[in-house]
């Protein structure tokens, strides 16, 4: 039962930080690598943290998918210029985090 307790605080956490991180990545230097990267991480940690919360097929891990998959188009577009680049690389990351979410 503690596992659970420290696993579910542990993906709040996560999700809380990879949100101030994404947006702080936004807001500093909008459309630089460095707010790529900045970005690029805050998604990472938001998708961990979705990994930890374990949450059904609902809405709010399907919005933190959403959020995980925008901040990889946005690294990647900012990394090749290219948009549909981006979007095959967000799409291909989002449809692997389903399934490691939902097979999980």
């Amino acid at each position: 039962m503690r596992a659970n307790q420290f696993a579910f605080a542990f993906g709040i956490f996560a999700l809380v930080v990879g949100i101030i991180v994404d947006i702080y990545g936004l807001v500093t230097q909008f459309g630089s690598l460095d707010s790529a990267q900045v970005v690029l991480i805050g998604s990472i940690i938001l998708a961990i943290g979705l990994a930890f919360l374990s949450l059904p097929n609902r809405w709010e891990r399907y919005s933190g998918q959403l959020i995980v998959a925008l901040g990889l188009f946005y690294y990647f577009y900012i990394q090749t210029n290219k948009w549909w680049v981006a979007l095959i690389i967000a799409a291909v990351a989002m449809a692997l985090m389903e399934y490691g979410l939902k097979h999980r």
